[in-house]
């Protein structure tokens, strides 16, 4: 099985989307399922798109165009508020995607 290909945004591309990729690798490995991540910034997103096939974004920042592909507000998982609501969401996202290799 491939691992799951999030792309993580935050403002600057950096720390915030950094922390948020570690606590997404938790959740998946928890679920039985690897992680594949990188981290930008919102104007980033669409190079970003070019140069991998990601499978979902998780954002705490506002994307402004439609990359095509499911996008989760990842804001309050990173704070510890309605992480539970979070985490089903994007395993429900994880749940639709095939993984074969």
């Amino acid at each position: 099985m491939r691992p799951v290909r999030i792309l993580c945004v935050c403002g600057s591309g950096t720390a915030t989307s950094a922390m948020l990729a570690a606590k997404l690798q938790d959740v998946l490995e928890e679920h039985g399922y690897q992680l594949d991540s990188d981290e930008t910034n919102p104007p980033g997103v669409p190079i970003a798109m070019m140069t991998n096939d990601w499978d979902l974004i998780a954002f705490t920042s506002p994307i402004e165009d439609d990359p095509g592909i499911p996008m989760l507000n990842a804001t309050g998982f990173l704070v510890g508020i309605n992480e539970d609501e979070f985490i089903e969401q994007l395993m429900d996202e994880v749940g639709k995607l095939d993984l074969s290799e």
